[in-house]
């Protein structure tokens, strides 16, 4: 006879019941939080359901694919919310900054199966060490970290370092140049992935400052576009690749262009350089870690913005403002030396090269709003300054309020000054020329700095008064019709350089804002601007 298997002791089952009970909490990786609706209502398919029951818990998962992409990317979000039932979920995001708390990421709002299960795609941020989760109905996954490679092209001849401007070649014969979109110049940051039959334009400098497309090409498996093009009689052709829009499926990725590149008849060229001792460029610079800084807008509560330039998601210089009531206006880019304007980092920046040391800097760079004008309001801006290389010839950076339509120059005849800056040196300037009072009111604010430690600065410009914020402090105001210009104004960024060779440097614009004058207190608390005769910069 089989004996028979001993029954446990009803103590015994108890105490099995009450381990097995305090050890499912421990196998679940779901995090509770408030629940919050997702702002927007995107919808992407849920994962199919499975006909067997689901638990009441469940592991929370996350993962996400590719594991490379560049900012706008189509990514994908897999996983479980830890919960079974049908929810509305969106993505929430971390900037990883003191200060910084979780934020509902606009229009990603999507369901769950019945198992809690998703299969979502959306585009990847722009922004280094930045925090994305899945949230909504009281849960959220675990985070995960999203570091996008920068994208990147270079042009140079074949064969060539790209590092450099400055490439020499014969008269009047053809030679090849190459653009290349993986390449290999911020190792810190890593390489961006190719993207095989991806439209590149060879564009010429033109006017001075501007760019016309001569060529176009489609880059291959490794990224590369390849053009052939006519050398001049004498002194140099100025060309730069443009990489365009990629927007196949669900990407969204903006155009980025290269540093100008000169191919200059050897001898004649007018920028050609004599050989200097090479510069190693120094690592990248991590991205900020600061506190979050106080801003004008909040502490005298503007209200909504009409626009907001984020540069979160993969945009470009023609993109419009992903945020506001009026949703519109673009960037014109110009170059008149070895510099550009671009996004990069989730923010608009100036650059005067490639490389952080060694030759090539020069020039005027510079970045202008063209439309959403206004001849009164509000603007503010977060700052961060970068001076890679010390030396006699620093460039300046000017961050002004210019009439719409003002001829790109070294100096404005009329301007609201934001910021005036010597790179390198303590101290901003502030104030407002004016040609047609014969005027130029200004104030120097000397322990500002413009470094790596971000700030915010600010003016509100209203009929009868202009006032300046730096982290939401007044710092100045100038009173009274004489210094109000009457025009409708725009943002310009400018790094401004010489011909000769300058000191490396970059200004980052992590936002570009805007507010109406129609709610929130005005402020004419500032300290005294003073006035004296017109006068160039």
């Amino acid at each position: 006879m089989t004996p028979r298997t001993p029954r446990p002791h009803r103590s015994h089952r108890l105490l099995a019941a009450l381990a097995a009970a305090l050890l499912v909490p421990t196998l679940a990786t779901t995090v509770d939080v408030p629940s919050a609706s997702a702002s927007g209502g995107s919808t992407a398919a849920a994962v199919p359901s499975a006909a067997a029951p689901a638990p009441a818990a469940r592991r929370a998962t996350l993962t996400v694919t590719p594991p490379v992409y560049v900012p706008g990317q189509a990514v994908r979000f897999r996983g479980n919310v830890g919960r079974t039932g049908r929810r509305t979920v969106h993505l929430q995001s971390h900037m990883n900054r003191p200060g910084d708390r979780w934020l509902d990421v606009p229009d990603s709002a999507f369901r769950t199966d019945a198992r809690g299960g998703f299969d979502y795609t959306f585009t990847a941020p722009s922004m280094f060490d930045i925090k994305y989760r899945v949230a909504g109905g009281g849960v959220a996954t675990r985070s995960r970290l999203f570091n996008a490679r920068p994208q990147e092209i270079t042009l140079a001849l074949r064969g060539a370092d790209a590092d450099s401007p400055f490439h020499a070649v014969a008269p009047l014969l053809p030679f090849t140049v190459v653009a290349d979109t993986t390449p290999a110049v911020r190792s810190a940051l890593g390489t961006p992935p190719p993207i095989p039959g991806r439209t590149v334009l060879l564009q010429e400098r033109y006017d001075g400052n501007r760019w016309r497309t001569i060529q176009e090409g489609v880059t291959d498996s490794a990224g590369h576009a390849t053009f052939r093009v006519t050398a001049p009689v004498l002194g140099d052709r100025v060309l730069r690749a443009r990489q365009e829009r990629w927007d196949r499926g669900r990407n969204r990725i903006g155009w980025y262009a290269s540093f100008p590149a000169y191919f200059s008849v050897l001898g004649l060229g007018e920028v050609l350089p004599r050989p200097t001792p090479v510069v190693p460029a120094p690592r990248a610079v991590a991205p900020s870690r600061s506190a979050v800084r106080p801003t004008a807008s909040e502490r005298y509560r503007w209200g909504s913005t009409l626009f907001d330039f984020a540069w979160e998601r993969g945009q470009d210089l023609t993109s419009p403002p992903s945020k506001g009531t009026q949703r519109r206006g673009t960037w014109l880019d110009t170059s008149d030396g070895t510099g550009r304007a671009t996004p990069f980092n989730g923010g608009l920046v100036l650059q005067s090269k490639l490389k952080h040391g060694g030759t090539g800097d020069r020039g005027t760079t510079t970045a202008t709003l063209r439309g959403n004008s206004r001849s009164t309001g509000r603007w503010e801006f977060r700052l961060q300054g970068h001076a890679w290389e010390g030396g006699p010839r620093p460039f300046r950076f000017r961050l002004d309020l210019v009439p719409e339509g003002t001829e790109v120059t070294e100096c404005p005849p009329e301007s609201v000054v934001v910021a005036d800056v010597t790179m390198g040196s303590s101290g901003v300037g502030v104030g407002v020329r004016s040609q047609r009072a014969g005027a130029v009111w200004s104030r120097r604010l000397p322990d500002v700095r413009l470094a790596e430690t971000p700030f915010n600065m600010a003016v509100e410009v209203a009929p009868k008064h202009t006032t300046w914020f730096v982290d939401g402090r007044p710092v100045a105001t100038v009173t009274g019709g004489q210094a109000h210009l009457g025009r409708r104004l725009v943002p310009r960024f400018s790094l401004v350089g010489g011909r000769a060779e300058m000191n490396g440097a970059q200004v980052d614009s992590d936002w570009q804002r805007s507010w109406s004058l129609a709610r929130g207190k005005q402020v004419t608390s500032g300290a005294a601007v003073a006035r004296a005769p017109y006068a160039a910069c």
